[in-house]
């Protein structure tokens, strides 16, 4: 495994990442691809002899965990809550505002012309997401946003026109929680917020 596919981009070469804008995206994806293995599987090993059934799944997330997050309820229709905490729906935002702050060309070999073209038919801002019926895969499902107004490495900014537009109709929740003072962190708030939201809407 070779530890430099974690780190971004830096002037420091002994810290830089050339393809950090590909390894972020396939990292996310690949996390929420295994959610969906877990919801396959973790009941056989919970409950071998169907002791109990697990009727909903609820997923939450933390930075990158928090990106995956979103994938995830957008992809696997069995999960019908998340919390993603300090992520961002909206990659080509998010990266092009790293980019940016970092000097760095959004063109080869930073961005690859086929990662490119992937990116603008699977970025989640590409999904009806604002629409009032089945086409919206978020539709229905219990979301609570948290971010913190000061994040710097994930800036509301590049998820506040996602989030402020998504629908998630009547049978849906959608609470957003932007910490005044927050950076990129979980907070004993945040924490606070997705303990009441997990108790409120899985029963826990």
């Amino acid at each position: 495994m070779n530890q430099q596919r974690n780190l971004a981009w830096s002037k420091d070469p002994a810290k830089n990442n050339d393809q950090h804008a590909v390894d972020l995206y396939t990292i996310q994806t690949g996390s929420a691809e295994d959610v969906s293995f877990l919801i396959d599987h973790l009941p056989s090993f919970l409950y071998p002899s169907g002791e109990r059934t697990i009727v909903e799944w609820g997923i939450g997330g933390a930075s990158l965990g928090g990106h995956s997050t979103w994938i995830a309820l957008s992809r696997e229709p069995r999960l019908t809550l998340g919390i993603p905490i300090v992520g961002c729906p909206s990659y080509t935002k998010l990266i092009s505002h790293r980019a940016a702050s970092s000097d760095i060309p959004f063109s080869p070999p930073y961005f690859p012309v086929s990662f490119q073209t992937y990116i603008r038919t699977h970025d989640l801002a590409q999904l009806a997401f604002r629409a009032k019926d089945a086409s919206n895969p978020f539709f229905g499902k219990k979301v609570l946003v948290l971010s913190g107004k000061e994040d710097k490495l994930v800036p509301w900014a590049a998820s506040a026109e996602f989030v402020e537009g998504l629908e998630v109709g009547d049978g849906g929740v959608k609470r957003v929680v932007v910490e005044e003072g927050a950076g990129h962190e979980w907070t004993e708030g945040m924490l606070k917020e997705a303990n009441k939201f997990m108790r409120e809407w899985l029963g826990l």
